[in-house]
């Protein structure tokens, strides 16, 4: 079948249009970095993914990558790196062994089982951080043995095969003491079987690793950790210092009443205001073992309030518009363990404590004997939740009177039948004997 000139040009870009985006997704591995590793056993992980193990030429696609070399019992080489296309400058990774030993009570993991004696062996978890090694480094107990020792306790098995990031098995094994524990991996199996493993009693500490011609000895050192308080009781709105520390561990994880706090480290310290009754919880996970240890602090978040008018009997008088006598009180008050005080209807008070002077009105308004009841609540609470009221009387007696009318003087009045002949003698007698008492006082001067 012929295409015209023009179909045939479509076709043509129309496949390359398919063919370059899928060269290009390809990546091929064209860039080449070689990884020296000291000790020998080292394992290299890219990305944080098993690679493979000893020293290495690794074959990529450009780009960047974390290569971390690792070896349980030493300290870690991670970096970051760009590759390019072609050849890229070596990276010689020589690790420096962690100091000291380690000691039991112990227990030995042989694995058995797998084809491939590279795959990389984690336990409690899938980072660099739980690595322990190969399985070429423990299977076998023979004339040559590779030895895995971990102390005594269950353990989360986790073997990957090298560029894999899924693992092929994962299950739980109980290592007990002097005890050596034969793990086969095959699917078909995954069986655990015990026997005696005297060495274990002899020795009474290892070196976290040893290799030689066909041997390896791996002891990982027990998981380490403790959480405290500097305080286990205190009131609402008060602090604490909460502290821990862990050795051994690859993760930290602290949780108060069940929900997590801020990513810790692997020691530390936090002050914290705890606002109910909380357990802090913390969980150390490492290759030697998982340690969870807990501390609680009760709070007190109880408010206790109290009131009290002094006097609670008054007397109140009012003539007019003026008060005669008024009527004066005082509230003592005392609120503890609170943080917010309201005294109604006064308003808000501060303070633990306090007193406030109270001149009271009477609520009558209308002339006559007064009786009334005054009442004032005290209500305390904390941002822990907690709350108290409480409530004072005052009895108002008294009466209110009306403004007294001013007295005037009346009018002389005789009655209209009334005769003026007894007054004016009357006034006529007063005359002579007011001029008899002037000359007498005359005649003695």
């Amino acid at each position: 079948m012929k295409f015209p000139k023009f179909r045939r040009s479509f076709v043509i870009l129309a496949l390359l249009a398919i063919t370059i985006p899928l060269a290009l997704a390809q990546k091929p591995e064209n860039a080449t970095v070689r990884v020296n590793v000291t000790p020998d056993e080292a394992y290299i992980f890219i990305d944080g993914q098993p690679y493979t193990h000893r020293s290495h030429t690794l074959r990529m696609a450009p780009g960047e990558y974390t290569i971390g070399v690792y070896n349980y019992g030493y300290v870690a080489q991670v970096q970051k790196v760009t590759l390019k296309e072609g050849d890229n400058p070596e990276i010689n990774a020589r690790l420096a062994p962690v100091a000291g030993t380690v000691s039991g009570p112990w227990g030995r993991i042989q694995i058995e089982g797998n084809a491939n004696d590279k795959a990389a062996v984690f336990l409690n978890g899938m980072g660099p951080e739980y690595f322990v090694g190969h399985i070429d480094e423990m299977n076998n107990d023979i004339l040559f043995k590779q030895r895995l020792i971990v102390p005594v306790g269950t353990y989360e098995l986790i073997l990957v095969n090298p560029k894999e990031t899924k693992p092929f098995f994962t299950g739980q094994v109980e290592v007990r003491p002097n005890e050596r524990v034969i793990v086969d991996v095959a699917p078909e199996k995954n069986t655990r079987t015990y026997k005696p493993w005297k060495d274990g009693e002899k020795y009474t500490a290892f070196k976290r690793f040893e290799a030689g011609t066909a041997t390896a000895t791996i002891a990982v050192a027990p998981v380490t950790a403790n959480i405290a308080l500097d305080k286990n009781r205190i009131n609402c709105g008060e602090n604490v210092r909460l502290t821990w520390n862990s050795a051994e561990a690859a993760h930290v994880f602290i949780t108060a009443n069940g929900k997590p706090l801020t990513e810790p480290t692997l020691a530390g310290e936090q002050k914290l205001q705890p606002l109910e009754n909380t357990k802090y919880e913390l969980r150390v996970a490492g290759p030697g073992g998982i340690v969870v240890s807990s501390t609680a602090v009760d709070v007190n978040t109880a408010v206790k309030a109290s009131l009290m008018a002094t006097p609670s009997d008054v007397t109140f008088n009012k003539v007019g518009d003026k008060a005669v006598e008024p009527a004066t009180s005082n509230l003592k008050w005392t609120a503890s363990n609170a943080d917010a005080v309201r005294i109604d209807p006064i308003g808000t008070v501060s303070g633990a404590s306090g007193t406030q002077p109270l001149t009271l009105v009477p609520t009558q308004t209308s002339l006559g004997a007064l009786n009334e009841t005054k009442a004032y609540t005290i209500t305390a609470t904390n941002i822990c939740g907690g709350a108290d009221t409480q409530t004072a009387t005052v009895h108002l007696t008294g009466t209110i009177e009306p403004e007294p009318v001013p007295e005037t003087v009346a009018e002389l009045k005789l009655p209209q039948t009334a005769s003026p002949l007894p007054l004016l003698g009357l006034l006529g007698f007063g005359s002579v004997f007011t001029a008899f008492a002037l000359r007498g006082f005359r005649k003695g001067h």
